[in-house]
């Protein structure tokens, strides 16, 4: 897995401008990152125009999160917090929507965070519609610290961060940045049900998983 992070909250990142390499800035003034330089995951251009998507935001504190989490409950869940002004982040979501797409059928969710600020939703909406998103996904609106220990007190703030429950709702993983997709199907794998245990196919297409009532 590589350590690509970027800190969350502080200064207005957006600011600042996109390079191949990870940007970090200051968490609460306090936190810091270390930052990688691998070579980026192409991803849909800003200008490009929008699939069909969708995808609702819904504004959420940790506790909705986890609340979401215990619907899934039956469900391995993978809740993964990011920004689309977090380069690592981007790189990383078209694993992501691989993984969901593969585990079509199978005992699996996904939950998205956006960790982005409220006045750039219209962004975030952009960015998802990219890509497809075509189920709810969350809108971080608490407040840093609050947000971080509601989800995981050994979490630093970094983006992107990961966490992993099994289908008993019980925490199994958490990482901080962004994970190569052969360690995530790994992961994954081997919380569920050994007839679920393999991806659908490693080309990356297939139907979107069923929706949970």
């Amino acid at each position: 897995m590589t350590r690509d992070l970027h800190p969350i909250g502080g200064i207005r990142p957006h600011r600042y401008p996109r390079r191949t390499a990870a940007v970090c800035v200051s968490l609460l003034a306090v936190l810091g990152a270390a930052c990688g330089d691998g070579a980026p995951t192409a991803h849909p251009a800003a200008n490009a125009a929008p699939r069909a998507s969708g995808a609702r935001l819904v504004e959420a504190s940790a506790k909705d999160v986890m609340a979401a989490v215990g619907r899934a409950r039956g469900d391995v869940v993978l809740v993964n917090v990011w920004a689309t002004w977090c380069e690592p982040c981007r790189e990383e979501f078209p694993d992501l929507m691989r993984l969901r797409r593969e585990m079509s059928g199978r005992p699996f969710a996904l939950i998205l965070v956006s960790a982005d600020f409220p006045d750039v939703k219209p962004e975030v909406t952009r960015f998802l519609a990219q890509y497809g998103v075509d189920f709810p996904t969350f809108l971080k609106t608490q407040g840093d610290t609050e947000f971080i220990n509601g989800l995981d007190p050994r979490w630093s703030g970094a983006l992107p961060a990961t966490i992993l429950y099994g289908a008993d709702g019980v925490k199994r993983g958490f990482w901080e940045g962004k994970a190569d997709y052969a360690t995530v199907v790994q992961r994954v794998s081997a919380l569920l049900p050994p007839a679920a245990a393999k991806p659908a196919g490693s080309d990356g297409d297939g139907p979107a998983i069923r929706r949970r009532a």
